[in-house]
C-alpha cells in the first residue's frame, strides 16, 4: 500500500482524537496513518515490523513519505476517510478497545513472559483495562465504556478464541462488554490452558504509567516487571489461602 501511494499520514479531527485516546492509555510515541483502499479496520504494529526482509516499516515512511517515526513508535492505521472526519463517540471507543487489544497481544508475542504465565499475564492486563475506562478521565475523552470493552473483546478473541475475526467467532463469549468478568470466560481460558490461575484483585491502575511517553522496548520492561509483581502477589495469596483451609481441616 504504502508503494502505491495508498498511505499518509493521518490528518484530520478524526486522527487528532484517536491519537489522544491512544496516548491516554498507552504511554508510546505514535504514528497515525490513514489508508485510501486495503483497510476495512484499525490496526497497529511497531516502528520495527518488516514489511520485507531487513525492511521495517519505520525506516520505510521516513524514506518513501517523509514521515518522522521517533525509534520505539507504534504505527496505527485507519481509513483515511474516517481520520479526515469526526468520529462518533461509539466508533472511536470500539476502535481504541480493538487497537489496546492488539496492544496487549503484542507484550504476549514479544515473549515478555513465560510461556506458562502468557494467560494469566494477558487477563490481568485486560482486567486493568477494563476496568480503568470507566473512570471520569477517559470518559471526558469521550470513550465510551462499553463500546471500548466490546472492542477490547473483539481484538482479545482472535487469539483467544483462534478466529480470523470476532465475527466468525461461536462461542458467544467475546460478545458481551463484562466478558472479562463472565465465569464461562475464567471456565474457557481454564480448559484452554491447564497454567491459567484467574488472577483477582488487579489493581485498575496496573496498565497505567506515569513519565510521558517511551519508546516501545522501555514499555515492555515496564509492563513485564509490573505484571510479573502482580502475578507473584496473586500466586502467594493463593498459597496462603490453600494453607489456611488446610490448617481448618
Amino acid at each position: 500500500m504504502i508503494w502505491q501511494g495508498d498511505v499518509k499520514l493521518g490528518q484530520g479531527p478524526g486522527a487528532r482524537r484517536l491519537q489522544r485516546a491512544m496516548a491516554a492509555l498507552l504511554p508510546l510515541r505514535m504514528v497515525c496513518l490513514g489508508a485510501t483502499s486495503g483497510v476495512d479496520r484499525s490496526f497497529l504494529m511497531t516502528d520495527d515490523t518488516e514489511l520485507l526482509p531487513e525492511l521495517p516499516i519505520g525506516d520505510v515512511l521516513v524514506e518513501e513519505l517523509s514521515i518522522d517515526v521517533p525509534a520505539g513508535s507504534l504505527v496505527v492505521v485507519r481509513e483515511a476517510d474516517l481520520l479526515s472526519r469526526p468520529m462518533l463517540d461509539d466508533e472511536i471507543s470500539y476502535d481504541v478497545g480493538v487497537l489496546v487489544a492488539e496492544a496487549l497481544l503484542g507484550v504476549i508475542r514479544s515473549r515478555a513472559f513465560p510461556v506458562a504465565r502468557e494467560t494469566d499475564a494477558l487477563y490481568a492486563m485486560a482486567r486493568s483495562y477494563h476496568a480503568m475506562i470507566g473512570g471520569s478521565g477517559f470518559m471526558h475523552l469521550g470513550l465510551v465504556p462499553a463500546q471500548f470493552r466490546v472492542g477490547l473483546a473483539a481484538g482479545l478473541c482472535t487469539y483467544w478464541a483462534g478466529t480470523r475475526s470476532a465475527r466468525s467467532d461461536t462461542s458467544g463469549l467475546f460478545l458481551r462488554p463484562d466478558f472479562l468478568t463472565c465465569p464461562r470466560l475464567l471456565n474457557y481460558l481454564r480448559d484452554l490452558d491447564s497454567n491459567f490461575t484467574a488472577p483477582d484483585r488487579i489493581p485498575v491502575g496496573l496498565m497505567l504509567f506515569s513519565g510521558g511517553p517511551c519508546g516501545y522496548g522501555d514499555w515492555l520492561a515496564q509492563v513485564a516487571r509490573r505484571v510479573s509483581a502482580e502475578l507473584d502477589g496473586h500466586l502467594a495469596r493463593s498459597c496462603d489461602g490453600g494453607s489456611q483451609k488446610e490448617l481448618r481441616i
